[in-house]
């Protein structure tokens, strides 16, 4: 039987293999698409139709996972089958993020709908496909709070959620927008441009007395872009401020257990009970940031950032990547972030310097290799962090001169590539690594090593 079942599986790896590989002469209109990962865009070419009827639906389905599920609509326009067979594919669907990002090169897949409704009406269709599946949810590319009502008819399962609220002309938040969410845990909502927002921050503090069981942490950060406000005032003294019903609120959350936010002002009474519920872990990114700011400096002038005492999270990192767009060297504790805080460094352009300090498992080569163009980085000790990853990263930077890979998996083979690479390129290269090697085996003009055993934090 277990035979059977193999030579099936076998069977339908070739069908899927043959559908979108050979090259056939065209005999009938019907299209199938091909995904250009570089775009994010999906093209079509022409196949016999009799090709689409003869691979297997279980295969089929399982192909469309590897689209985009923003993609995946496209595919119900090719036949009959396939709009048919699309139905089975959402159930991989866990994760979904439609982020947004400042920098402009940075687009997603929003940007094509011309109006606030059409952006609305195609959530609506895929989050009716594919809500009910997520267990992560990233929306900060919409910008309008009427996303939330749709959020919280179709996407009952989630664990995460990150929202942005950029403009002010949509409809209010009201108190039962969570209600069906009853297995939220993580929350960040960012509001940009505050005097547009602070009757909505009263409204978010209300509704969160639905997540009372189950919110473990809450982030609320308000951002003031250099390129929308004249007066470039610091988020630090931006006149937003907790509403009174915020005191009222967060004694009601029994689950929270860390509660982070910048860009707003707490009331002295809200920050006594901060201060004096240890229950909570209270993070104050505007506390952090300040002791690096020097008398009457900007936060968007800002170029150097050291955090290595600061419990740098994803959403920290993600906020200072859109905020803080002169940032030349970073230095941070990796202790508490993912995957989705080092994407999140890779989208800032002018970083040269970039030093992870600590350990942390949990980021692994699909983040770290979209690192580039740096000149000095002391990657995190992780055991993730093989041969492949260091020399991609290596590659991704032509002008880099200090690569350090500690309580990493990286072996000589990355001290081989790294010294033809140095020496290929006439530039010295310092590397270090936590194995013991023969240095003068591997030594030249253009390629320095340097063993440690211990943590480097510098």
């Amino acid at each position: 039987m277990l035979s059977n079942m193999s030579k099936v599986r076998k069977k339908r790896k070739l069908e899927s293999e043959n559908l979108f590989s050979k090259k056939r002469k065209v005999t009938s209109k019907t299209s199938t698409p091909s995904f250009n990962k570089k775009n994010n865009e999906i093209y079509y070419e022409n196949h016999d139709h009799s090709i689409i009827d003869c691979v297997h639906d279980d295969c089929l389905a399982e192909i469309f996972m590897y689209v985009p599920a923003w993609e995946r609509p496209k595919l119900a326009l090719v036949c009959q089958k396939w709009k048919r067979v699309l139905n089975y594919s959402w159930g991989s669907s866990k994760k979904l993020q439609l982020t947004h990002w400042e920098q402009a090169e940075y687009s997603n897949c929003l940007k094509k709908y011309s109006t606030p409704d059409e952006k609305l009406s195609f959530l609506n269709t895929l989050l009716y496909k594919c809500g009910r599946y997520l267990t992560q949810l990233d929306l900060t590319a919409y910008g309008y709070s009427d996303i939330v009502p749709v959020i919280n008819e179709y996407c009952p399962n989630l664990v995460k959620l990150r929202l942005r609220f950029a403009f002010d002309h949509d409809k209010m938040l009201f108190c039962d927008v969570f209600s069906r969410l009853s297995k939220l845990k993580v929350l960040t909502v960012i509001f940009q441009y505050h005097l547009r927002h602070h009757s909505k921050l009263h409204y978010l503090m209300i509704a969160l007395e639905s997540l009372a069981d189950t919110l473990t942490d809450l982030t609320l950060f308000n951002w003031e872009g250099d390129d929308h406000c004249t007066s470039k005032r610091l988020p630090l003294n931006i006149p937003c401020t907790f509403p009174k019903s915020t005191l009222r609120v967060l004694p009601r959350l029994k689950a929270l257990k860390r509660f982070e936010f910048g860009g707003i002002k707490i009331f002295r009474e809200l920050r006594e009970y901060l201060l004096n519920n240890s229950a909570i872990h209270v993070i104050s990114y505007d506390l952090y940031v300040k002791k690096v700011l020097k008398l009457n400096q900007l936060m968007f002038s800002i170029t150097k950032l050291d955090l290595f005492r600061y419990h740098v999270l994803d959403d920290s990192l993600y906020t200072i990547a859109n905020t803080m767009k002169q940032l030349t060297t970073l230095k941070i504790n990796c202790e508490w972030i993912t995957n989705d805080g080092v994407v999140a460094i890779s989208k800032m352009n002018n970083i040269t310097y970039l030093s992870f300090s600590g350990n942390n498992d949990s980021i692994d080569s699909a983040s770290i290799k979209l690192l580039r163009n740096l000149n000095k980085v002391l990657l995190p000790g992780s055991k993730k962090i093989n041969d492949d990853v260091a020399i991609k990263v290596l590659e991704n930077s032509p002008k880099i001169a200090t690569l350090f890979v500690p309580d990493s998996s990286v072996t000589v083979e990355f001290i081989k590539k790294a010294a033809e690479i140095s020496r290929n390129r006439k530039q010295l290269l310092t590397s270090a690594v936590s194995f013991i090697i023969d240095i003068e085996l591997y030594e030249s003009p253009y390629f320095k090593i340097i063993c440690v055993n211990n943590k480097l934090n510098n």
